[in-house]
């Protein structure tokens, strides 16, 4: 019987983070447009780890490529924008913003270099910070409906409570595997236990969350350390 340790279950909920909550932090913190993640333009390809976090089914999108589908990334625009020596948070930072702007991944891409902001971009495209929010609200709302089966609705509703992402998304999936509503689960998560405690809680297995929300092949690497 497959038991996931305290630690797999902590890697487990911030892979649910949403691969734009850890490309774009302010979405989900306390924190500014000035300090989200720059293009490491003048690092060669070679230097990014790109193995583990350029594909859309790799690294934190391995967890969540319903949200990456969203925003219309494949990936050959990962590895095309790889070669070029972008990490993988500077292309989900584009794209966000393509997508809030209405512009092209390509052009969002032009206009960011070593020597401006991502706030920069977004000044250019004419967006507010406000705006790349609410988009992703609803980006994130339908992927995890999409993943999940629990109503879109409910799950805005989380955000606009200023639920962190993971933490939707981990109540999304344990009232998927309970058949119990996402408010009430979420009500069970507080400062003092963790999300494996409310799935004892509820009765679900370490093994039903991990077959759900773990790809095939992160299920191999498991089964070999």
């Amino acid at each position: 019987m497959f038991n996931m340790s305290k630690k797999r279950w902590g890697v487990l909920a911030v892979g649910t983070m949403l691969t734009v909550g850890a490309a774009f932090p302010a979405l989900t913190e306390a924190a500014s447009p000035d300090n989200l993640p720059g293009i490491q333009q003048n690092m060669p390809p070679q230097g990014i780890h790109h193995k583990k976090h350029h594909g859309p089914r790799d690294g934190m999108g391995a967890f969540f490529p319903e949200y990456e589908q969203q925003l219309g990334l494949s990936k050959s625009d990962f590895d095309r924008y790889a070669k070029k020596g972008y990490r993988h948070g500077a292309i989900m930072n584009a794209a966000l913003i393509a997508k809030t702007s209405g512009k092209s991944l390509d052009k969002i891409m032009s206009y960011k270099t070593a020597d401006n902001s991502w706030k920069d971009v977004m000044e250019k495209v004419g967006i507010t910070f406000d705006q790349l929010r609410q988009v992703h609200k609803d980006l994130a709302s339908n992927a995890i409906a999409k993943k999940t089966g629990i109503d879109k609705a409910s799950i805005a509703g989380l955000f606009d409570q200023k639920y962190h992402d993971r933490d939707i998304m981990m109540a999304a999936e344990l009232s998927k595997l309970s058949s119990k509503p996402i408010g009430e689960i979420i009500g069970m998560k507080k400062i003092n236990n963790s999300w494996r405690d409310v799935a004892q809680q509820l009765g679900v297995s370490d093994s039903a969350v991990r077959n759900d929300m773990m790809p095939p092949m992160h299920h191999h690497q498991n089964r070999n350390n």
